[in-house]
């Protein structure tokens, strides 16, 4: 039968973990954001307006990254 309640669990089950995959992707997604951010600002010492950009562009992927895992839940 498909619809059993084995089958509803199982179903339950890999959304569940499909939800739970995609939130842990998005936290190693921001760690290896901040890395990047402060291996690039120890890089770029000397030229403040590539530092700056920089910086910028990678707030507003981290900030997308947090929404995305705000609207998981």
């Amino acid at each position: 039968m498909l619809f059993s309640p084995k089958a509803l669990l199982f179903k339950r089950l890999l959304i569940n973990l499909l939800i739970f995959s995609i939130k842990i992707m998005g936290l190693i997604l921001n760690a290896f954001i901040l890395i990047l951010l402060k291996f690039t600002i120890l890089i770029l010492e000397k030229n403040l307006v590539v530092k700056i950009s920089i910086f910028i562009v990678l707030l507003f992927i981290k900030k997308s990254l947090i929404n995305l895992l705000r609207f998981n839940k």
